[in-house]
Formats: C-alpha cells, sequence, structure tokens
C-alpha cells in the first residue's frame, strides 16, 4: 500500500516537474530572451562577419550598390554587409522628408542582392538628420532639436513601413554611426523613442545601437528591450588604426606603430632616485659594428651616461644642459625643478668594436633623463627605431632584441591586453544577455601591413572567444581586401581589382561558422 502510494505521487511530482519546465521554457522564448545572447530576433549573429559597402556613404557620391560586391562577398565565404547611408542620398535637396524613390530602389535592389547570394544587409544612418560624426556639421541638433528628432524618427519608420514582412535573417536597422558630441542621457532618449516608432511598424525588426561616446561605451539601460543588439568598434588602439589618416588630425605626426605594442621605460634613473635606479639592458645577438643610438627628450640636471657589453666599457656621455644649450632648453612650464627639453640633435651614439650577447646603458651619476627612442642598426641591415614609453616611478626592463635589431615582447606580454581593456564592458554586457555586433573595424592602408595584419588577428581572436560577428571598414578602398592602396602588398588580380590575398585568407579563417 505505501509502495503504490509512493509510486502514485513519484509519478505525478515528474508530471508537475514537467509541466512546470514546459511553462517557464515558453514564458522565456515568448519574452524575446534566449539562453545565447548572440540570438535575437530570430538572428544568430555571432554568424555575421563581413564587410561596409559605400555606395551612398556621402551625398556627393550616390550611386548604386554593386551585385559583383555581394556575389564575390558571397564566394569569399562572408555572409553580412553594412550599407552605412547619408541621409541626403535619399531626399530631395532642403526637404528632410521628401523621399527620392529612385535612391531607395537602390537600396531595395541591395536588400535583393543580398537575398540572391544569403548575405545579410544592415541598413545604417552614417549621416543622420541632425548629426554626423564627420565633416561638415549638419544645421541642427539631433540629440537636442525636437525637428531633427522628430524627422530622424519618420525615416526610420519609412524604412520599417518599407521593409516590414521581410524577416530580420534579411535585414535589421542600425540607428545612428558613432554617436559624440553629446550626453549619455540624451543619446539613450533619442534610441528609446526611435526604437519604440520602428517596433510600432514592425514589431520584429531587428535595431542595432551603437554604443556611446563612438561606440565605446555599452547602454545597459537597453539589456530589456525586446529585438535589441548593440554595436561597438574595432578601431582601438586609432594610433595602429587610423596612422597617417587625413580625416584623423595630427595622425601624419604619429610615430609608426608596432604590434604588439609592446615599448620599455623611457626613464633612466640615476643615483639621486636610487630606489628606481637600474641600466637599461638589450640583450640578443649584436655583432661588430652594430650602432646604437639613444635620443633624448627631457632631463633632470646633469647626469653621465656609461655603456658596457658583456660587461666590458664601451662608452662613455656627460649630459649637461646647462651648458650644452644647443641640444637643451629650459623647461618653462615646471616651476618646481629646473628641468630642460631637448632640442636639435640631442643623443648619446656608440658603436661595438666587437660581438657582444648583452648591451647595458646606466646612468652612473645624477637624477634621471627620458629616453624617447632607441635605434639599432645592424651591420648591412636598415635602421630599426624602439619608441619607448615614460613610466614614473618604474625600474628599467631588460629589452630582448631580434637579430634584425626589432624589440621583441618579454616573457608573458600579452599582445592583446589594450584590446581586452577596450572589449571589457562589452564582454560585461554580453554575459548579462546582451547581443554584441562590431559594426566597424579595420586598419588604414599606411599602417604596415604585418603590423596591420598581426593587430587584426588580436582582434579576430577575441571576438571569435566572444562570439561577437563583425563588418570590416570596407570591403573596396583603403580597409579593405580589394584595391587598399597598400604599397607594400603583394597584390593578386581579382577581376581587375588588386586583392590582398594575406588579409583575405586571416578574415576567412576567423568566419567560418
Amino acid at each position: 500500500m505505501r509502495t503504490k502510494l509512493f509510486r502514485s505521487f513519484e509519478k505525478n511530482i515528474g508530471r508537475f516537474l514537467l509541466l512546470s519546465i514546459i511553462i517557464v521554457v515558453g514564458a522565456f522564448a515568448s519574452s524575446g530572451y534566449s539562453a545565447d545572447s548572440q540570438y535575437v530576433a530570430g538572428v544568430d549573429t555571432s554568424k555575421w562577419h563581413g564587410f561596409n559597402l559605400l555606395e551612398k556613404f556621402t551625398a556627393s557620391r550616390n550611386s548604386p550598390f554593386l551585385e559583383a560586391d555581394f556575389k564575390w562577398i558571397s564566394e569569399f565565404g562572408f555572409n553580412f554587409v553594412r550599407l552605412p547611408l547619408d541621409y541626403r542620398c535619399y531626399v530631395e535637396q532642403d526637404d528632410w522628408l521628401k523621399f527620392k524613390e529612385s535612391a531607395l530602389k537602390d537600396i531595395d535592389q541591395a536588400i535583393e542582392y543580398g537575398k540572391k547570394y544569403n548575405i545579410h544587409v544592415c541598413i545604417n544612418l552614417h549621416r543622420a538628420p541632425g548629426y554626423c560624426i564627420n565633416p561638415p556639421k549638419e544645421k541642427l541638433n539631433l540629440w537636442t532639436d525636437e525637428t531633427a528628432q522628430k524627422t530622424f524618427i519618420e525615416h526610420w519608420q519609412m524604412f520599417a513601413r518599407r521593409y516590414k514582412g521581410i524577416p530580420s535573417k534579411i535585414v535589421s536597422f542600425n540607428l545612428v554611426n558613432e554617436p559624440a558630441g553629446t550626453t549619455y542621457e540624451n543619446y539613450l532618449k533619442v534610441c528609446e523613442k526611435t526604437i519604440q516608432a520602428i517596433h510600432q511598424e514592425d514589431p520584429d525588426r531587428l535595431v542595432i545601437v551603437d554604443g556611446f561616446n563612438v561606440g565605446s561605451v555599452p547602454m545597459k539601460e537597453l539589456l530589456p528591450v525586446k529585438n535589441v543588439a548593440q554595436a561597438t568598434r574595432g578601431y582601438h588602439p586609432a594610433t595602429i588604426s587610423h596612422y597617417k589618416a587625413s580625416w584623423m588630425s595630427g595622425s601624419d605626426k604619429w610615430p609608426e606603430p608596432t604590434w604588439p605594442d609592446f615599448k620599455p621605460n623611457g626613464y633612466l634613473f640615476g643615483p639621486v632616485k636610487n630606489e628606481y635606479k637600474s641600466p637599461l639592458v638589450l640583450k640578443g645577438d649584436f655583432k661588430s659594428g652594430t650602432d646604437i643610438s639613444l635620443k633624448f627628450s627631457k632631463i633632470s640636471g646633469k647626469i653621465t651616461l656609461k655603456t658596457t657589453a658583456d660587461g666590458k666599457a664601451v662608452a662613455e656621455n656627460v649630459v649637461d644642459p646647462e651648458n650644452q644649450t644647443q641640444n637643451w632648453q629650459i623647461d618653462g612650464s615646471e616651476k618646481r625643478y629646473r628641468l630642460h627639453n631637448a632640442v636639435g640633435d640631442a643623443k648619446f651614439n656608440f658603436k661595438l668594436n666587437s660581438d657582444a650577447k648583452e648591451v647595458a646603458i646606466e646612468n652612473v651619476a645624477g637624477d634621471w633623463i627620458i629616453i624617447d627612442e632607441i635605434q639599432i642598426t645592424m651591420p648591412g641591415l636598415k635602421p630599426v627605431i624602439i619608441r619607448t614609453s615614460p613610466l614614473w616611478g618604474q625600474p628599467q626592463t631588460v629589452c630582448q632584441i631580434s637579430p634584425e635589431g626589432k624589440l621583441l615582447p618579454p616573457p608573458g606580454f600579452k599582445s592583446n591586453a589594450k584590446l581586452m581593456e577596450y572589449l571589457k564592458p562589452w564582454v560585461e554586457i554580453a554575459k548579462n544577455g546582451e547581443t554584441v555586433f562590431v559594426g566597424e573595424w579595420g586598419c588604414f592602408n599606411r599602417t604596415p601591413h604585418d603590423v596591420a595584419l598581426a593587430w587584426m588577428k588580436d582582434w579576430l581572436e577575441l571576438w571569435k572567444e566572444n562570439r561577437f560577428g563583425w563588418a570590416l571598414w570596407n570591403f573596396r578602398g583603403g580597409f579593405g581586401i580589394l584595391d587598399s592602396g597598400r604599397t607594400d602588398v603583394q597584390y593578386e588580380d581579382w577581376n581587375g581589382h588588386k586583392l590582398d590575398r594575406k588579409m583575405l585568407q586571416l578574415l576567412q579563417q576567423y568566419s567560418k561558422n
């Protein structure tokens, strides 16, 4: 009797638990949430890998999208395109609400190409009514002006009506490119109102919101909003991605980038700062005739530098800014200490007269000096410049030097540390359930090709690890795999275009779904 009752109880409990699980799972699914944060609005965004297409990026260009681009992107193994639009391409001049059907049909055609070649199409307002990160500045301010906001919303409602019924697997909306010049609160309000307006027209449409502050800051307030993803960027650090980019002020003055981005400490402390005093040590296979030059940027007082090679004296140099006025001038901005800034040719040069495994440069008398650059010229090879990063209050490091004179990262150094730090808030928001996508990334053609590829590989590794999809800026052009204009690439001919095969293969390696 007790056994039968127990079995009946066990059977009913089992049915109750099963029913409860079905109810919970059903409610969870109907709420729009998924256990996989990269799955949203019926789309697995982790599988998105592709490019930005720029035919309507500016009003001055405003040309139809090319079927060949979609065909080649598909043949190369990619499945995503983002269309950054200048709103002036599809409205009549001086009338924000008079839409040009001919231009809109170009966008329709791009979507049809996407269907034909199994490529997702993301529509983005790169220049929106009232805002663009690029010049010229808009007459009204999207973040504060009611007319601009109403117009912005009406544009997105127009797109929502136009493409209603086309699944989000095929088309998504990316509200506005890289917000800046406003407050977090103002940007959030514009996003919330626009998302609501789009979903009133088409509740199932996937809407992508760029992070605040040029896509760098995710917005936790959007986590509960259904059918919404957020987009970050892959341009960090800009000294790698935008080196000598004409639209980046001062980028032509940046030092030529290297990756991994490891730099030795530039401070060389002497006995006055005995707690930090230590020699700059270069370890490698230095042949007789190797030239080494130290370029200085700042000094505190008079110092004496001594150089040894495998423990044997090589050179000594007294740096006295008070008497060497051709190379130094007083730092007028510093009132507490008598510091001097380097001018002219403030350097210390020496040559090795025999082979050596270790070269040490020590500040044996005085306070401190900052070494701005270390130039190493191995016999028969081109000079290699190693730039430093001045870190106050830290001892010097041992620098491993390659046979070519290049700086090697120390053991345990993580080349992606800077990238990980930038990505950290995006990884956190993804863990909390938000879908994250990299709407733009890439490296301009003036960065050395090997540096660009090494940097890109570190980004791709991180995104693969976190299952973030991505779109390179661009397909054809200075960031792309076709017609990039790089001078240090062995191109292949691809239907009359110049193909960067190495970059393509790197992207293909990380786009396999």
